[in-house]
C-alpha cells in the first residue's frame, strides 16, 4: 500500500468514500436521472406534439388562406357579372326609353298634324262661308234682287265647287 500512502490516503477511507460514490451514483441514477430523463422526454414528447399542431395548423391556415382568396376572387367575379349585366340592362332601358321618346314625339307630331289639317278644313269651312255670305251679299246688291237664302247658296256651292282651294 506503499502508492496511497505515498499520497496520503487512507484504504479505509478511500473504499468507504468509493462505496459513498457508487451509493450516491445509484440513489441518483433511480431516484433522480430516471425521473429527469422521464421529464425530459414527456416534454420532448409535448414539444414534438406541439410542433406537429403548429405545422397542422400552419398547413390548414394555407388552406383556409387560399380558400379565402378563391371565395374573394368568385365574389369579384359575380360582382363584375352582376355590374355588367346591371350595365346591359341599363343601356336596354336607355335604348326602350330612347325609342319610346321618338315614338311618343311621332305620335305628338302627328296627332298635330291632324289637329293642323282639321284646323285648315274648319278654316276652308268657315272661308267658304264667309266667302259665299259675301258673294251672296255682293250679288243681292248688284242684282238688286232678293233671292232666297237656299237658292243663293245653292249658286255659291256651285261656283265654288269650281274653284279650288289650296
Amino acid at each position: 500500500m506503499g502508492i496511497l500512502d505515498q499520497l496520503g490516503l487512507d484504504p479505509v477511507k478511500l473504499a468507504i468514500q468509493a462505496f459513498n460514490f457508487l451509493l450516491l451514483l445509484y440513489l441518483l441514477n433511480r431516484f433522480a436521472y430516471r425521473p429527469v430523463v422521464g421529464m425530459f422526454d414527456a416534454r420532448a414528447s409535448r414539444i414534438r406534439t406541439d410542433l406537429e399542431s403548429a405545422q397542422a395548423m400552419r398547413t390548414e391556415a394555407e388552406h383556409d388562406r387560399t380558400l379565402r382568396r378563391d371565395q374573394l376572387n368568385k365574389a369579384r367575379d359575380e360582382a363584375r357579372a352582376i355590374i355588367e349585366e346591371a350595365n346591359t340592362v341599363a343601356a336596354r332601358l336607355r335604348e326602350q326609353a330612347l325609342i319610346d321618346a321618338e315614338a311618343t314625339v311621332a305620335q305628338m307630331l302627328s296627332r298635330g298634324r291632324d289637329e293642323i289639317a282639321r284646323e285648315r278644313e274648319m278654316a276652308v269651312v268657315e272661308l267658304r262661308r264667309d266667302v259665299a255670305n259675301i258673294a251672296i251679299l255682293a250679288a243681292s246688291r248688284v242684282v238688286e234682287r232678293n233671292l232666297d237664302t237656299a237658292d243663293s247658296r245653292r249658286l255659291i256651292d256651285e261656283a265654288l265647287r269650281g274653284v279650288e282651294v289650296h
